[in-house]
């Protein structure tokens, strides 16, 4: 009788060896087909998670396999719907009607946020092909996703139909142009002005500052001798000195006022938020800058 013994592969544990006699009666290996087909059954790939899974641990083969089907059953879903309603939403384009577009469009960026196509349609539709600026916020938002997930392609087929955005936007140009030489005017003009009233300010201002450190230098220096003499002299000129430097000190506090507020309307004059029309051009510049965004996030122009 052939001496057979059982060895585990440590290469391959999923199959079973055994030794036998040969016809020249050396040893020789040979897989046991009986013990391989013993182990045969339904066999199921394991996942790779990624992450600890703490539901797979408990689970079955046959239940993990199920959860991983239907996941990707789940996946295949979205993908039909989202072919749906992208379909749906260029034939509403078509015709056109935006608002029937912008409820695909927005069923279609809630299954798939990152879709570079549907941003590219609702970019769209949102601007009425860039003739409608209403909805201009929602353009902005959607803009971000168009440069960040659109193709080349599907930036190149906005930037085909966005003449009306880039008319808009130098029509822009050329108001906060205007507005910027005639803020700019305006500014100058104001600030010889203010500049001669602080010239004349700090002329008043000196006129009382200079007396006040004069009268009360006298004041201090005859205080340290008030009675160096038996007659009072240097008393009286020690009150009548004080006194002096406190009516200087308070006409000071009057002219400085009037420095400290010539000087205010220099600084705010240089600042566009204190007039309206430094105002209207802030606000012309910023939506301009934020046209100027949206047309960059799908050309170079």
């Amino acid at each position: 009788m052939a001496e057979e013994r059982f060895i585990d592969d440590d290469l391959n544990k999923d199959k079973k060896y055994k030794i036998r006699k040969n016809a020249d009666g050396e040893d020789e290996l040979y897989i046991d087909e009986s013990a391989e087909n013993a182990q045969e059954g339904e066999e199921f790939e394991m996942p790779v998670f990624a992450y600890d899974d703490e539901e797979a641990a408990v689970m079955t083969p046959e239940q993990l396999a199920a959860r991983e089907q239907a996941k990707i059953d789940e996946r295949e879903r979205i993908r039909t719907r989202l072919s749906e309603l992208i379909s749906k939403a260029k034939e509403q384009l078509a015709v056109p009607d935006y608002e029937g577009a912008l409820y695909s469009l927005n069923l279609a960026e809630e299954l798939d946020g990152q879709n570079g196509e549907t941003l590219m349609l609702k970019m769209l539709a949102l601007s009425r092909n860039f003739t409608d600026y209403t909805l201009f916020d929602d353009c902005v938002r959607v803009a971000e996703g168009v440069r960040d997930f659109c193709t080349e392609e599907q930036k190149k087929e906005l930037e085909k139909v966005s003449a009306p955005l880039v008319e808009r936007i130098e029509k822009m140009e050329e108001n906060v142009a205007a507005l910027h030489v005639e803020n700019e005017s305006k500014k100058n003009e104001r600030r010889a002005v203010f500049i001669e009233k602080r010239k004349h300010a700090l002329i008043f201002f000196s006129l009382t500052a200079l007396p006040f450190l004069l009268f009360l230098t006298l004041a201090l220096s005859y205080s340290t001798v008030m009675f160096a003499v038996r007659d009072g002299r240097n008393i009286t000129l020690t009150i009548v000195f004080a006194a002096l430097a406190a009516v200087a000190f308070i006409a000071s506090l009057f002219t400085g006022h009037k420095l400290w507020e010539s000087q205010r309307q220099i600084s705010l004059n240089e600042k566009n938020s204190s007039t309206q029309l430094g105002r209207d051009y802030e606000n012309a510049l910023s939506e301009l800058e934020t046209y100027r965004g949206v047309l960059t996030s799908f050309s170079e122009i």
